[in-house]
């Protein structure tokens, strides 16, 4: 793993820019609480006043995510483009959306930690999510997830997350794009199961690696679709942590590969090289050197 942190800090000098800075004040990635890490989902939440804004290239000039601590054990996701992005589509209206998530407890000997996480969105009508060269993807209708979780770190270094839930869709049309293999694939009212397991590797300060795979409705990536079988991994990077200016200390890059098979359609959107990007700031209680 040294030997791979090193192959990185030499084909991407830019990322350690900063990292010499004398300055005391540090925002080390090691401390970070992760929510959604390449798509895998865990039980931690933001303390109360922290927050993250999040930025997908997928969803730009809009706004995507941002994640607030209510209190020490929930947190709230304001997911900003289907609010924002709503008015200006079809549908002319904003659409409705709400994510919280609730921690039990702290993880303490084997008892790991414990979280919930659920989720609402409603589609006044039918509009299409995404389209890839690979499908096409139309919902309408509510969205609903419900997503307890656990997760347990092991000597500060490696974290392990299991996720069991269920989600329910109004409507939701799929389409293989492929002229070969043309073939469309609807949903309604719809109860189907989902689950998560997600390793997470923190062996520096400034990087992280990552590996999970899902089944089900996820987040971030190919979102909101049921029965979807996805393998992820990448890493998360903080590349100016040491930085003066918080703009820059609070920085942190997502970069994953994305392999999603969709069997009701028989399609694939694959991405196996970590290059996908996903930029977000983690604002938090900054400790002194």
């Amino acid at each position: 793993m040294k030997k791979l942190n090193l192959i990185l800090s030499i084909l991407c000098p830019l990322f350690l820019l900063g990292q010499t800075d004398t300055t005391r004040k540090t925002n080390s990635i090691k401390d970070d609480i992760y929510l959604h890490p390449i798509d895998i989902i865990t039980p931690y939440t933001l303390k109360k006043g922290e927050w993250i804004y999040a930025q997908s290239i997928q969803t730009l000039p809009f706004p995507s995510w941002a994640f607030i601590g209510i209190t020490d054990k929930l947190t709230a996701q304001i997911d900003l483009l289907p609010w924002i992005f709503g008015a200006f589509s079809e549908l002319k209206k904003p659409i409705p959306s709400l994510n919280f998530r609730y921690r039990f407890n702290e993880q303490k000997d084997f008892v790991p930690t414990i979280g919930v996480e659920a989720m609402f969105v409603h589609f006044w009508d039918t509009l299409q999510r995404f389209k890839t060269p690979t499908l096409t993807v139309w919902e309408n209708g509510s969205y609903f997830h419900f997503k307890p979780t656990i997760g347990y770190r092991i000597k500060d270094k490696w974290d392990i997350n299991l996720s069991v839930g269920v989600d329910y869709i109004g409507e939701l049309i799929m389409q293989n794009n492929d002229s070969l293999n043309f073939q469309t694939k609807s949903f309604t009212n719809s109860w189907n199961p989902n689950f998560s397991v997600g390793i997470d590797y923190r062996p520096s300060k400034w990087i992280s690696y990552h590996i999970g795979y899902t089944y089900g409705s996820t987040l971030t990536y190919l979102e909101n679709i049921p029965r979807k079988r996805q393998f992820n991994y990448g890493f998360r990077i903080a590349p100016f942590y040491k930085n003066q200016f918080g703009i820059l200390r609070n920085l942190r890059i997502e970069l994953v590969a994305i392999n999603g098979y969709f069997s009701d359609i028989d399609a694939k959107q694959s991405l196996p090289i970590p290059i996908f990007p996903y930029f977000y700031w983690q604002w938090k209680n900054e400790k002194k050197k």
